[in-house]
């Protein structure tokens, strides 16, 4: 199969359609993993390998249906495959790294996922994505969200170390005029920032207010608290719906945005009161179902690394 060409331009502050994406398949990782080696990478279970791949690839005939360019990660690293065949957890490239219009953020990764920036950049670099932010050896921090072009979304989570963050928003205040850091409860199932907050549109976004601590402004003029955070989303005219404890350990808040309009969802994530909210602002949720990849502990949205929107 041939090898695609570069990518000229990347990009996803801007919230229109969804245009390229890398994806990850762990062939021979998955094959390889055991019960011993399933919690190091932070998989819940034994993956059926079989199955996980097949699902793995009727999501990328899900993305390729919608007209999505989509790279393989594996066809752009050549020094690196010997670590990218070890790393299971490397097939949730969300984690990995934020592209922005300068380039990639890049993520260091922490227990069960050391190593994962290495191969990462070399196929962002071979993909013709520069590296603008990467961390330190003792750093630890993955990922944020970007909001606009105007605002992104910083959390600190157990899997986010606070020098780094308090490091990485100095930086992004250079690319964003303003940083919503939220401090959030210290748990695995709040991760990453996607397991608390996914914008739908620029109008639009799922919620789980439960396990946000406290929530700033942060502005090259200094920080602000956020007393009340659906208040204070809701001036910048953003509907906050929340989404319940159960659902949240569903990965309610951790979807792909296709277009201002539709999103990509598992169907095992939103309750009938949800979609019902969903609909009535004229969201339209395409469904997949999950069974294997459920083994991972992740989302479509965690197997998903946006690179360019319009």
């Amino acid at each position: 199969m041939a090898v695609k060409s570069p990518l000229i331009t990347f990009g996803t502050e801007s919230f229109g359609r969804l245009r390229a994406v890398m994806i990850h398949k762990p062939m021979v990782s998955i094959t390889n993993m055991n019960a011993v080696t399933t919690g190091y990478y932070m998989f819940d279970q034994v993956p059926d390998a079989e199955q996980y791949v097949a699902e793995h690839d009727r999501y990328k005939s899900l993305l390729l249906d919608h007209q999505i360019e989509v790279y393989e990660l594996a066809e752009f690293v050549q020094k690196n495959k010997d670590k990218m065949n070890v790393l299971a957890s490397l097939a949730y490239l969300n984690d990995s790294s934020v592209i922005t219009r300068v380039g990639a953020v890049l993520s260091k990764m922490g227990y069960g996922r050391a190593g994962e920036d290495i191969v990462v950049k070399e196929a962002l670099t071979n993909l013709g994505v520069p590296i603008c932010y990467e961390f330190a050896e003792t750093d630890q921090f993955e990922g944020f969200l970007i909001l606009s072009p105007r605002t992104a979304f910083v959390a600190s989570t157990e899997r986010h170390r606070l020098e780094s963050v308090e490091k990485f928003i100095s930086y992004a205040l250079t690319l964003f005029p303003e940083i919503i850091y939220v401090d959030v409860v210290k748990a695995r199932r709040y991760m990453h920032p996607d397991m608390l907050f996914g914008k739908v549109n620029d109008n639009l976004a799922l919620v789980y207010l439960p396990a946000f601590l406290k929530a700033q402004l942060i502005t090259q003029n200094g920080r602000q608290d956020i007393a009340d955070f659906r208040q204070f989303m809701f001036e910048r005219q953003m509907e906050l719906i929340s989404v319940s404890d159960e659902e949240q350990q569903q990965w309610a808040c951790s979807f792909i945005p296709f277009d201002a309009k539709t999103m990509f969802h598992y169907d095992i994530a939103l309750k009938a009161q949800t979609k019902k909210q969903l609909y009535s602002r004229g969201i339209e949720v395409i469904e997949f179902h999950p069974r294997a990849l459920l083994a991972g502990g992740g989302s479509l949205r965690c197997l998903t690394l946006m690179l360019l929107r319009d």
